[in-house]
């Protein structure tokens, strides 16, 4: 995890964040994910309860294409779902490495769901990783019954690319011309932490090298009409449920968070926005998942609960 926090870390100090002309490459990008592939082994309150690991939601599928439940305990559990959908830019990151994060919730009787996905390595591509998350969501609203969850209070969060792929899921979940979309799943309110958005803009040539862009997007970095298929702010009016995001001052795709934010405000749509101004460099990306016993990580979290207990309401 230090690891993780020191690459992000670095990336934001050599980018500057904002203003700044030097493009991310694949090494700055390999930074970042190092240790995404590595799973914690750190013990986290999740370990200690009921779970069931390693499903596979789809029939012969790959060893990335399983989830993880675990169950909140019996006295404190509120019947309501929180399913996480981790980053990685795409090319990396494990469901287990959120566990520290699934705890928070877990605490206050949240069931979690951690999925796990096919990330890109030149022959997988996001469609693949829409596909097994439509998957996963599909089996996770269809077994709902036999996995003792209830289908009707599920919330979907992601981070970072994980974002991405959640606001994509929930506006599929509401709008049949989504390409890629859950047939049975349906969220009860979607929270997403820094999340990627404008697909399509990272392939601009502003932000990103060729070699960056190749690696975390793959060969179909230059068809336009591809990565608007796949980016969310194509279909942002599909979704009109409850929607959380938040964001931060270190935060080395902020902008995402600003022009989601925006493209609500222009019609006006309500939405639970938190912009964490802090200089402290470990408030940075997805901060709140990676590290939540700090102080901001706790506000954010903390955040995301009260918009989960007024959804349900």
């Amino acid at each position: 995890m230090k690891r993780i926090l020191l690459s992000l870390a670095a990336v934001t100090l050599l980018l500057g964040i904002s203003g700044c002309s030097l493009k991310i490459t694949r090494p700055m990008l390999k930074m970042v994910v190092k240790g995404s592939n590595k799973v914690s082994t750190d013990p986290a309150y999740a370990d200690s309860l009921e779970k069931s690991l390693s499903l596979p939601y789809v029939t012969d599928g790959t060893p990335s294409q399983v989830l993880d439940i675990y169950y909140a305990p019996e006295g404190i559990r509120k019947d309501a779902v929180l399913i996480d959908i981790h980053g990685g830019f795409y090319v990396a990151g494990k469901r287990e490495n959120n566990r520290r994060f699934a705890s928070v919730f877990l605490r206050e009787g949240y069931d979690v769901v951690l999925v796990e996905y096919r990330v890109n390595d030149g022959v997988t591509d996001i469609s693949d990783e829409l596909k097994d998350c439509a998957a996963a969501l599909d089996f996770l609203a269809g077994n709902a019954e036999r996995l003792r969850l209830n289908s009707g209070r599920m919330f979907l969060t992601g981070d970072s690319a994980g974002g991405h792929l959640a606001l994509y899921m929930a506006e599929g979940a509401s709008d049949p011309t989504v390409p890629i979309r859950p047939e049975v799943f349906k969220p009860r309110g979607v929270l997403l932490n820094c999340p990627a958005y404008d697909f399509a803009s990272f392939a601009s040539g502003k932000g990103f090298s060729k070699g960056a862009l190749s690696w975390f997007i793959g060969p179909r970095y230059e068809d336009k009409e591809y990565l608007d298929s796949v980016s969310p702010r194509t279909f942002l009016g599909s979704y009109q449920g409850p929607l959380f995001i938040s964001t931060c001052r270190n935060d080395f795709i902020r902008q995402q968070s600003l022009l989601l934010k925006s493209d609500c405000d222009s019609p006006g749509r309500k939405t639970d926005f938190m912009d964490i101004d802090s200089k402290e460099m470990k408030v940075g990306h997805v901060h709140n998942v990676i590290s939540p016993l700090l102080e901001e990580s706790r506000s954010v979290n903390g955040a995301m609960m009260e918009f989960m207990e007024r959804s349900l309401q």
